[in-house]
């Protein structure tokens, strides 16, 4: 069974709207923010070209129109520690876990290398293009973001890094 996926050509806009819609919720982690990115990067290609051409041209006009929210959004805010909820866990170790947390602690580029990789099934050589950066740039950021989650996992399970000599 062949599990790539479709071509440009066999892709209605309205499966490549939802693909990019989850594309845009991988750096957002807010569903109606990612929507609206993805809308405003359709519109802006379609605007511009009268279509919108290609996956690879969609995930690219996403991710720079999430850029642009994010730089135009940056606002810095500070609360005093002692206001913080304490994180709860359960006593099994590993239960308590809070995988947004943890992914949190990835960059953006990391996260969306990651996304692509292991839910969407692409390549290294296809996440490169569609963020379009080289190929070993998108290994290296794979290879973060595995190791940050394989050490933020093996903490709550009470593991500890091997120590090298």
């Amino acid at each position: 069974m062949n599990t790539r996926k479709p071509t440009r050509a066999t892709y209605t806009d309205k499966e490549l709207l939802h693909e990019g819609t989850r594309f845009a919720l991988s750096l957002t982690r807010n569903k109606a923010d990612a929507e609206d990115i993805a809308q405003s990067a359709w519109m802006k290609l379609s605007r511009k070209y009268g279509q919108v051409d290609g996956k690879n041209v969609f995930f690219r006009t996403i991710k720079n129109t999430f850029i642009d929210q994010v730089r135009r959004n940056r606002v810095v805010s500070f609360s005093p520690l002692e206001n913080a909820p304490e994180p709860s866990r359960s006593e099994t170790p590993g239960y308590g876990l809070d995988l947004d947390l943890t992914l949190s602690t990835l960059s953006k580029s990391e996260r969306a290398a990651i996304q692509l990789n292991v839910l969407e099934g692409y390549t290294a050589i296809e996440i490169g293009k569609k963020l379009g950066m080289p190929r070993g740039t998108v290994l290296s950021h794979m290879s973060r973001a595995r190791n940050k989650l394989r050490e933020a996992f093996g903490q709550e399970l009470g593991y500890r890094k091997a120590q090298t000599a």
